[in-house]
């Protein structure tokens, strides 16, 4: 048996990078898996390649129409889920003085706006079929500050906090679902590619900053930071809800 058998996952942000992983971790694991992404394409290719236990559709998590239609969609064609993973996310660098207000609220409403309507939206299917649990996906940025990235650490830091509240809800209510932080550093996919690019200049000197940031000397892969989901979302953590796992190779020390 698997750490996931019998379990059935709706994971965001699963067109590429971590949340393939993630989906491709569980799936392995025995679980079913429900892949959503903006990247309407990108996320069916993904999910065709994992075969029968996987499911895909399109999803803008800053939309709560398009969350309601979704998770309709998926309780259809897979009877429910019991397992939420709330990694859609975009980042893009702006100091306080240069980014605007757009990209403020562009940033918070797919990174802390999009979270929220996931756990609030799916509430009420992880009850149903639980026990569950919610696993949101934040970053070091968390809670060490970045002087490009004032927007993105806010929104984080805001679902980190949220987290822990829908965790203290959930356990006051007499619900049998768990909700849990993974707090990566940086990690080895398309998204920290584009971080890069962002930046400007040199590509291999702006890598070597980060590498050098994180006292392990190196990035995560996302199979690393898949695997702390795992087990998060397996009967391995059943009495662990509202923490934080950093996985981030000592950035935050």
């Amino acid at each position: 048996m698997g750490r996931m058998a019998g379990k059935t996952a709706f994971i965001t942000g699963a067109a590429e990078g971590l949340g393939a992983s993630i989906a491709a971790r569980f799936v392995k694991e025995g679980a079913r898996v429900i892949l959503t992404d903006i990247q309407g394409e990108k996320v069916a290719e993904t999910a065709a390649a994992l075969g029968d236990a996987a499911i895909a559709f399109t999803l803008d998590v800053a939309s709560e129409a398009d969350w309601r239609r979704v998770i309709d969609a998926a309780v259809a064609a897979f009877g429910g889920f019991d397992t939420l993973v709330n990694n859609a996310a975009i980042s893009v660098k702006g100091d306080i003085e240069h980014a605007d207000f757009a990209h403020w609220r562009r940033t918070q409403s797919i990174n802390l706006d999009g979270t929220f309507l996931g756990c609030s939206l799916a509430l009420p299917v992880l009850i149903a079929n639980g026990p569950s649990s919610i696993t949101n996906i934040t970053s070091a940025l968390a809670v060490k500050a970045h002087v490009e990235m004032p927007a993105y650490s806010a929104a984080k830091a805001g679902v980190e906090q949220m987290t822990r509240s829908t965790a203290l809800y959930c356990g006051r209510n007499g619900h049998s679902i768990r909700c849990n932080i993974v707090r990566p550093g940086s990690i080895m996919t398309p998204m920290q590619e584009r971080v890069l690019a962002g930046r400007g200049g040199d590509r291999d000197g702006q890598f070597q900053k980060t590498l050098d940031a994180h006292p392990m000397g190196r990035i995560a892969t996302p199979d690393e930071v898949a695997n702390a989901v795992l087990f998060l979302a397996s009967d391995e953590a059943s009495f662990i809800t509202g923490a934080s796992l950093a996985v981030d190779g000592g950035l935050t020390l």
